[in-house]
C-alpha cells in the first residue's frame, strides 16, 4: 500500500486461506507414457492429502515429485508454486507459475496466483497485469468478484482511484460482499467522499452484522457527522464482537471520551 496515499486507515486485504479444499479438483494431465502419468497422479494426490493435513513440507515434496515425473503438466506446476508460496518462497513460486504459463498460456490459475504473489511483493503493476490476463482468458474465472477485488486493490495502491472504484463496482455487481464493501468504503474515506463511505459501510454491516472492523469504521464516520448516539452503538458492537481486538481497545477509549460527564 502506498503510505503517502492513505490518510486514514490502510485497506485490509482479503486474505486468501489455503487448505486442502483449494487443491481439490485439479487432477489430470496427459503425457505419452501411461506409467509416468500414473506415477505423477499418485504423487500429486499424495500432495493433496498432505495439504489437507497441513503438512506443507511433505505436500511440497510430493508436488515436486509429480512435476519431475510430468514436467509438462501445468496443473502440477501451479500447485507446486502454491506450495512454495505458502512457505514464503516467492522466488520458486514465481518460477513455477511462469513455467506453467509457458506450457499453457491460458492458465487462469497461474495468472491469478501470480497476481497474488505480486501483491505480496508490492509489485502492483505486475499484479494488475496478471489479474487482467486472468479475467480476459477464455473459459470461466473462479470467484471473479474476488479477482476484481484484488485488481481494485492493486489499482488503488498505484494511486489510480478511478480504475479501482470501477473494479470494485464490477465485483459488487457480481456478488455483494461485506469485505469488498469495506475496501471500497476505506477508499472513499481516503478520497474524503464520506457519504459514499458511510453508505458502503452500512451495506457491509447489513450483509455481515458480525463484522467488527466495519462497525468500527462506521462509528468513525458517525463521529465525523456528530451523530454520537449512532457512534456509541457501533463502538459497543465492536467491543461485543471482538473484545480482544485493537478495534475494541480504541472503541473503549472513544466511549470514555464520548460518555464522560460534562461539567
Amino acid at each position: 500500500m502506498n503510505e503517502t496515499k492513505m490518510k486514514f486507515h490502510p485497506i485490509t486485504l482479503v486474505a486468501l486461506i489455503f487448505s486442502g479444499l483449494l487443491f481439490a479438483g485439479y487432477l489430470g494431465g496427459c503425457v505419452s507414457n501411461d506409467k509416468m502419468v500414473s506415477q505423477g497422479q499418485t504423487k500429486f494426490q499424495e500432495g493433496l492429502e498432505f495439504g489437507s493435513l497441513n503438512n506443507q513440507k511433505q505436500m511440497t515434496v510430493r508436488f515436486r515429485e509429480a512435476v519431475e515425473l510430468e514436467p509438462e503438466n501445468d496443473r502440477y506446476r501451479v500447485h507446486l508454486g502454491m506450495a512454495y508460496f505458502l512457505q514464503g518462497d516467492l522466488e520458486n513460486a514465481e518460477k513455477e507459475y511462469k513455467q506453467a504459463l509457458e506450457i499453457n498460456k491460458d492458465s487462469r490459475k497461474a495468472y491469478r496466483k501470480l497476481g497474488r504473489l505480486y501483491m505480496r511483493k508490492g509489485d502492483w503493476e505486475n499484479a494488475v497485469a496478471s489479474f487482467e490476463e486472468d479475467l480476459k482468458r477464455p473459459g470461466i474465472t473462479v470467484r471473479p468478484h474476488q479477482v476484481y477485488n484484488w485488481l481494485a486493490l492493486s489499482y488503488f495502491s498505484l494511486g489510480n482511484f478511478d480504475q479501482a472504484e470501477e473494479q470494485w463496482l464490477k465485483a459488487l455487481d457480481l456478488k455483494d460482499n461485506a469485505s469488498i464493501r469495506l475496501n471500497l468504503a476505506l477508499a472513499y474515506k481516503d478520497q474524503e467522499r464520506f457519504d459514499r463511505a458511510k453508505d458502503s459501510l452500512q451495506k457491509a454491516v447489513t450483509l455481515n452484522p458480525k463484522f467488527p472492523q466495519a462497525h468500527y469504521e462506521l462509528s468513525q464516520l458517525f463521529i465525523l457527522n456528530k451523530e454520537m448516539k449512532q457512534a456509541v452503538m457501533h463502538f459497543k458492537k465492536v467491543i461485543r464482537l471482538a473484545p480482544r481486538s485493537e478495534w475494541a481497545r480504541l472503541s473503549k477509549k472513544y466511549l470514555d471520551l464520548i460518555q464522560q460527564p460534562k461539567n
